[in-house]
């Protein structure tokens, strides 16, 4: 997508709608029905999810979560692994009384969540979407692809002294960190890149560490659940080729379009309808 396409993109961006509910975890809420959960990305909150999808809300119950450590969600002191991230998903549906089964839909490293919330519950997830999934054969795959986008993804992205102090800045001057994001990703809505700096360190250090950079698939390969992954042609985020391996077992399916690492941004009405496409397929898990 070219900067004017994305900078037009971001300017048709509306916020969602919906009541809040501040708990376990922070999340709009919209709807009444069967449950369908979205999750945002590293860095990202529940507005990354604009109003172009309260349309699954129609015969649902919406639920737009702030990842643990992320947003306006709790920030805890020692950080949030892949399980915590979970077991904060189910107490956010407890207190709303929301029972099973569940629809998840999911960009970035909230499609790693999403997966191994299916793992975690198996027969209660009706499917998986995930859009840009950061999957890789391997810890060390991850740490090289990303490594390979570049001396900034280096420094910057990968754990390390470096990403440490330039994170534990923002989190000294917020509001500050706020405005140089808005001016360093004009392509994105100015509350979307505003929330990318609500976080802390031990927030991305850990959800970075323990959902990505590590390894997926002795967990993986044990979930059953209906997986549709889809992923942009230039995005460098995804290993593409690794997904395309993932996309022969007889439970995934893979879409490649052309686009980056931000489908449900910019091709956020063509994204809902692929969500709201695989809600309305016949559930697998039922025998």
């Amino acid at each position: 997508m070219t900067g004017a396409r994305a900078r037009r993109s971001a300017h048709r961006w509306r916020p969602g709608g919906g009541r809040e509910h501040d708990g376990a975890l922070f999340a709009r809420v919209r709807g009444s029905g069967p449950p369908i959960v979205l999750l945002h990305g590293l860095t990202g909150s529940n507005r990354y999810w604009g109003a172009a999808y309260d349309r699954l809300a129609t015969d649902h119950t919406l639920i737009v979560p702030d990842l643990l450590g992320f947003g306006r969600s709790p920030k805890p002191a020692t950080g949030c692994g892949l399980d915590d991230h979970i077991d904060a998903i189910d107490a956010l549906l407890a207190e709303l009384n929301l029972g099973s089964p569940i629809h998840l839909g999911a960009h970035s490293i909230g499609s790693v969540i999403a997966l191994r919330y299916a793992h975690r519950h198996p027969g209660d997830v009706r499917e998986v979407v995930g859009f840009g999934p950061p999957l890789f054969p391997a810890a060390s795959a991850a740490r090289a692809h990303l490594g390979a986008m570049g001396p900034m993804a280096r420094l910057f992205t990968l754990p390390g002294p470096v990403a440490e102090r330039a994170c534990r800045w923002v989190c000294d001057h917020r509001a500050l960190s706020a405005r140089v994001a808005r001016w360093t990703h004009p392509s994105l809505p100015r509350v979307v890149a505003e929330d990318s700096v609500q976080h802390t360190w031990p927030s991305y250090n850990q959800t970075l560490t323990d959902v990505l950079l590590t390894e997926h698939g002795p967990w993986l390969d044990q979930v059953h659940t209906p997986i549709h992954l889809v992923a942009g042609t230039h995005d460098r985020v995804v290993d593409l080729d690794h997904l395309r391996t993932l996309a022969g077992r007889s439970n995934i399916e893979l879409e490649l379009w052309p686009g980056d690492h931000n489908l449900p941004l910019r091709e956020a009405e063509h994204c809902a309808n692929v969500i709201e496409d695989r809600m309305r397929q016949p559930d697998a898990t039922e025998p």
